[in-house]
């Protein structure tokens, strides 16, 4: 804490106090909660590079022999870059199997499909119900409010059998006309932002003949383009992580967050071993980190100035 002392001339002093209690107190538990979400990352890493018959010597959960070292080495992660393989059976009777890179390319495709699908109709609908301030507009926006309120039961099923009765079962078109909705939290985000941009900036171009359509295209998305960059990067990680959606919708492209959950799951011993299963953890994370890394710039100057403008 600072304390400014000040003198009869131009300058003044500046002193800096002892820290109180309470900033000690919430420092201590920030370094704690770091700790608790640090610690496992490291230990997943640490146990994907170890020796799966030494690790279960030396985490044996009735006998632990903690002063045996491991050997550490990059086998786990080529044989689970090898085994992680999904075979499945088509409508035609065929069988065809999914290796690493099948997988990792259906979850791309889904992810991003998804995503764009996602994003798109909130982009559309908030613009729509922020900048036109109608009746209908209020009764949007409250229309949302309920239906996040609402917990939905029990949807799936009748989703299945439209699209069986539609023809688009185990599709991909599918999944961009069930994402494209703006029941979410990120339509009362993009609301906030798209509220927030002055009017004058539209009336502007107004006055120089644009339309509404370029208005939104080239005055007030430019504008808020981080927050629509973050809303899509939130979803590609919630989809990319999401294996039952495409494992019912999808039984023709599996993706790699159901070979992760086959491959945990597998009965066979050889990969039901602790560091194998780590080992394939932190192989398919690496695509979101990787993510994180080019578009962390974006994601921290959202943050930024929602926390500017809250």
């Amino acid at each position: 804490m600072k304390k400014i002392k000040l003198g009869t001339s131009k300058h003044f002093s500046v002193t800096k106090g002892k820290p109180s209690i309470t900033t000690v107190f919430v420092f201590v538990l920030l370094i704690i909660y770091t700790l608790v979400l640090f610690v496992p990352i490291v230990w997943s890493i640490y146990a994907s590079l170890a020796d799966s018959y030494t690790f279960g010597d030396v985490f044996d959960p009735q006998y632990p022999n903690l002063s045996k070292s491991l050997t550490l080495s990059l086998d786990n992660f080529r044989f689970a870059w090898e085994e992680l393989t999904i075979t499945i059976t088509t409508s035609g009777g065929t069988r065809e199997t999914f290796n690493t890179i099948g997988l990792l390319g259906n979850s791309v495709m889904y992810s991003t499909i998804s995503s764009l699908s996602f994003t798109i109709c909130p982009v559309i609908v908030a613009y729509a119900t922020s900048r036109f301030k109608y009746g209908f507009s209020k009764i949007v926006y409250g229309f949302v409010v309920v239906a996040m309120s609402l917990p939905i039961v029990g949807n799936m099923a009748s989703e299945i059998q439209m699209l069986h009765n539609l023809g688009m079962f185990d599709t991909i078109i599918s999944m961009v006309i069930l994402r494209f909705n703006f029941l979410s939290i990120y339509f009362l985000i993009l609301h906030a932002q798209f509220s927030s941009i002055p009017n004058d900036y539209s009336e502007a171009a107004k006055v120089d003949g644009a339309s509404n359509l370029r208005i939104m295209l080239q005055v007030v998305i430019p504008q808020s383009l981080n927050t629509i960059v973050t809303v899509f990067i939130l979803s590609f990680i919630t989809y990319w992580n999401d294996y039952q959606i495409p494992l019912l919708y999808l039984p023709s492209y599996p993706t790699a967050a159901y070979g992760i959950h086959n491959f945990i799951y597998n009965p066979d011993s050889a990969m039901a071993t602790v560091p194998h299963q780590m080992a394939v953890a932190v192989l398919l994370t690496l695509p979101i980190v990787i993510v994180f890394v080019v578009f962390n710039k974006r994601l921290r100057v959202s943050v930024a100035m929602g926390g500017i403008k809250s």
